[in-house]
């Protein structure tokens, strides 16, 4: 007997299958888990059981014959409590999550589900994403400040003054430079970053990297799947050697693989020394703070400075660069759908005022 045949066979004589929670779980068991990635698992997860628990609050029980329409409007409804709660687009991706789980139900058991509850209800409306792209200015300062990182990570205290003065123990401003660079010239998301081979970078010797004009990442692995290869500005070629030549090497081990390693002697450092991901927004929000503490017009701060800003300043510069070309820049962002392609590359309402002002 297969899957589906049991699985019926299951849900046409057993009453408990008419409990949403155990098809829940049948679902993630066989239709979710192994197919996606861990993060993008536990989130359908989380969304699926938040409309379970819902079912069992507000009606006591959670029979799947019971799902109606009105059901699945009031649990949306309560998710976004009037602007309250959930923000618009993630409400509309618990719905599309839970259209998706609905219509594996009705295709097993429409016995149990003849109608799918979830069709006709109009997503809610999203407000278009502000646009965190950086100007050439903040770029520029930016930049500056990357470069004389060391001074930021030096040891303080008077026994210093006069002397060349040491870095703190765990700092690292080469591979905080390289990987600001990195953002800059690659438009990488925080994830596709701390999951890099040195492997992948190509060359991957420092000398090389110093002399020849061209470096990229290989088989950059992306949502969905998807897999591209992006190519590295100078800026990043020369930040990058001076990362690989001076500083990984005292933090790798015998089975780092990683471009990017936690630094040696930090208690949570994982085995392979890769870096956590919440350790990159918190490298950029620091270089942030230092960057407009010397910036006395407010105008130019960036803080907070997170990595979607670069990747979204590298599609900006790449849209300038190609004259608007979407197949490169879907190819380069790794992007499928032409509406993000428009959210990264709109104009930072300081440049969009600049577009006006020359009218």
């Amino acid at each position: 007997m297969s899957k589906n045949t049991q699985q019926k066979f299951l849900a046409a004589y057993d009453p408990g299958y008419d409990t949403l929670q155990k098809w829940k779980d049948q679902y993630m068991e066989m239709k979710v888990r192994g197919d996606r990635s861990r993060n993008v698992e536990q989130k359908i997860d989380l969304q699926l059981q938040r409309f379970v628990n819902f079912l069992l609050k507000r009606f006591g029980h959670d029979k799947v014959t019971t799902i109606v329409q009105r059901t699945v409007k009031e649990w949306l409804y309560d998710l976004y409590q009037d602007g309250k709660g959930y923000s618009p687009a993630t409400v509309n991706n618990h719905h599309a999550n839970l259209s998706k789980f609905m219509g594996w139900i009705k295709f097993h058991a429409p016995y149990l589900l003849p109608a799918d509850p979830t069709k006709g209800i109009r997503k809610l409306g999203e407000h278009a994403p502000e646009p965190r792209t950086l100007t050439e200015d903040q770029v520029r300062s930016l930049k500056s400040v990357c470069d004389r990182l060391e001074r930021f990570h030096q040891l303080k205290g008077r026994k210093w003054k006069g002397i060349e003065t040491p870095l703190k123990a765990h700092a690292r401003p080469k591979r905080d430079r390289a990987i600001v660079f990195m953002f800059l010239s690659t438009g990488l998301r925080r994830e596709e970053l701390v999951r890099l081979d040195l492997e992948q970078l190509q060359p991957n010797d420092p000398d090389q990297l110093r002399q020849g004009r061209k470096a990229r990442i290989v088989r950059v692995r992306g949502k969905g799947a998807t897999e591209r290869n992006v190519f590295l500005s100078l800026d990043a070629r020369l930040a990058l050697a001076d990362y690989l030549e001076y500083e990984r090497p005292q933090d790798e081990t015998e089975v780092s693989t990683c471009l990017f390693l936690t630094a040696a002697g930090i208690p949570s450092r994982l085995p392979d020394a890769q870096m956590d991901k919440s350790s990159i927004n918190r490298i950029l929000a620091q270089i942030g703070k230092w960057h407009d503490a010397e910036q006395p017009n407010p105008e130019r701060h960036l803080s907070p400075l997170r990595p979607h800003d670069l990747r979204h300043t590298f599609a900006f510069m790449l849209a300038k660069e190609t004259g608007g070309d979407r197949f490169e820049l879907q190819r380069r962002l790794g992007h499928r759908s032409e509406k993000y392609i428009e959210i990264y590359t709109n104009p930072p309402e300081e440049i969009a005022a600049k577009y006006v002002e020359k009218l």
